[in-house]
């Protein structure tokens, strides 16, 4: 009887691998994550578990949830090509700032210095990913932890003087099946970046001045 159900309705394992998630971050040196680790057991320490504090350190570049595999994969395959005409890129570690999420949650992160420099090639990095939104640019200490949690946090990490330069050499792609019980990350593809130097876009072309309307509207301007 349980051999008639079997092939009556098979197991989907092969309908679980068609879909997978996939995360692209760059990923830091040994001595930044074991650093970003004692922060992250420290904040343990005052305010309990909490949601990132087993993530390895890393700076996160994009998600992509619920993947067709045979789709998502040959198209990152194909990004090798682009990426190899980015250079490697230093950035800086400048201390620790906070997001808000609303009035009731926020996260800690370790701050990267911007400037001109690290604008442009990141930009560069956005362009070659198809990306149209990209969030700023850090290193996760304690993901969206309520208010209460923040405030026995925050006077710690925002005395702590960290400046500390990172070398950026690849970016790493990393797969978990979709509909897996136990789903974890494991390494996809690092995609190296092989370029001399960075080769900024052509600014564009000028283009006639347009009446201003009498309804403006004021904006947030994007980082990217």
């Amino acid at each position: 009887m349980l051999i008639f159900l079997v092939l009556l309705f098979p197991t989907n394992d092969k309908v679980m691998k068609q879909y997978a998630d996939y995360m692209l971050l760059l990923s830091p040196n040994d001595r930044v994550k074991a650093l970003v680790k004692e922060h992250k057991l420290h904040a343990a320490t005052v305010i309990g578990q909490y949601e990132s504090m087993h993530s390895i350190a890393h700076i996160s570049i994009n998600k992509m949830p619920r993947q067709k595999a045979f789709i998502t994969e040959p198209a990152l395959l194909a990004l090798g090509k682009a990426l190899r005409t980015l250079p490697p890129i230093t950035l800086t570690i400048d201390g620790f700032d906070y997001f808000n999420h609303g009035t009731d949650y926020k996260t800690i992160y370790a701050k990267l210095r911007s400037n001109h420099q690290t604008t442009q090639w990141f930009k560069t990095l956005k362009k070659h990913l198809g990306l149209k939104e990209f969030m700023v640019p850090h290193i996760t200490i304690a993901r969206n932890i309520p208010v209460w949690a923040f405030e026995q946090l925050w006077p710690h990490f925002k005395a702590i003087n960290w400046v500390e330069d990172i070398t950026i050499n690849e970016l790493t792609i990393l797969q978990r099946e979709t509909f897996a019980t136990f789903k974890t990350w494991e390494p996809f593809i690092t995609l190296p970046f092989e370029a001399r130097h960075l080769v900024e876009p052509a600014p564009p072309k000028s283009a006639p001045l347009k009446p201003l309307s009498r309804n403006i509207h004021s904006g947030q301007m994007s980082l990217f």
